[in-house]
């Protein structure tokens, strides 16, 4: 079968190590497009957090964000899917971030509320958590103590951000304390930590089965396209699941080990136009 739609990361992917899309990336996109095949960006920011990405590619169709809480039409920006977090579950969350001692950053539907993040804790923003908000258009409201349940609603993801590997310990908190109920990951802040020369590391949860795989599947179902004429590639953990599952799965030369062993191809790295390689390897399958 042909491949109809063409699923991919956006940081470590289409995005160079400058956070910048290469003129052969840009070409590829239109390759794409001339031959009929869906460009679907997949990624762990928001949309506004890459609302300036879409408009460099000239991508106004669906994207998943939020690693796969929500599916956007870029063009007005409207929420095509949403899978929140339970108020209740958020609540239980931010109790297992706070009891470490870390600011807990609720990422919230921005078309529902008055704000981008809900920041719940006394502690100061961390140096990454600072250059993000300073980097990006983003809005935040900031409050010390979770009292109002009604805050809680519209939450996809609960995290929190922290120098080194201080997130293993409450990822496994969470585990313990909510394992089934969500999902949860952490890794390191690459573009954070090369920005600010930190070791930066974040902790993510979701409701539970949400990825960006489950949002790419529950696309590929409404409009008929089956697994085996998906193509996806990507570098990192929360692509795990979409590359072992796409019909064709391709990492990246910069992949995490862990992403390489699932990926039936692996291109050249995101700075030696590996994305533009994967687009060639599916228009050629």
């Amino acid at each position: 079968m042909s491949i109809r739609m063409f699923v991919a990361d956006l940081d470590g992917t289409l995005l160079n190590d400058k956070g910048e899309v290469s003129r052969g990336a840009l070409a590829a996109i239109e390759r794409l497009r001339s031959r009929g095949v869906e460009f679907i960006p997949a990624t762990g920011r928001s949309l506004p957090e890459c609302v300036h990405v879409m408009k460099a590619i000239g991508h106004e169709g669906r994207m998943i964000a939020a690693g796969g809480a929500l599916v956007h039409e870029c063009r007005r920006g409207d929420v095509l899917l949403r899978r929140p977090i339970a108020a209740d579950l958020v609540k239980r969350l931010v109790e297992v971030v706070s009891r470490h001692g870390h600011l807990a950053h609720l990422l919230q539907d921005h078309t529902a509320t008055t704000h981008d993040y809900l920041m719940i804790g006394e502690q100061e923003f961390d140096p990454a958590t600072k250059w993000w908000f300073d980097t990006l258009p983003l809005t935040y409201r900031r409050i010390e103590k979770l009292t109002d349940m009604d805050a809680m609603h519209h939450t996809v993801r609960v995290g929190t951000v922290a120098l080194g590997d201080e997130l293993g310990a409450v990822a496994q908190d969470v585990e313990a304390t909510l394992g089934g109920l969500v999902t949860a990951q952490h890794w390191p802040a690459l573009t954070a930590e090369k920005a600010i020369q930190t070791r930066t590391h974040l902790l993510e949860t979701f409701a539970a089965r949400v990825s960006k795989w489950t949002s790419v599947a529950a696309l590929a179902a409404l409009d008929g396209v089956h697994r085996e004429e998906i193509a996806a590639i990507g570098d990192g953990l929360n692509d795990f699941e979409l590359i072992r599952e796409a019909g064709l799965g391709m990492a990246m030369g910069n992949a995490d080990p862990r992403i390489a062993a699932v990926a039936r191809v692996q291109v050249a790295t995101n700075s030696a136009e590996g994305f533009a390689e994967s687009v060639e390897r599916a228009l050629a399958s």
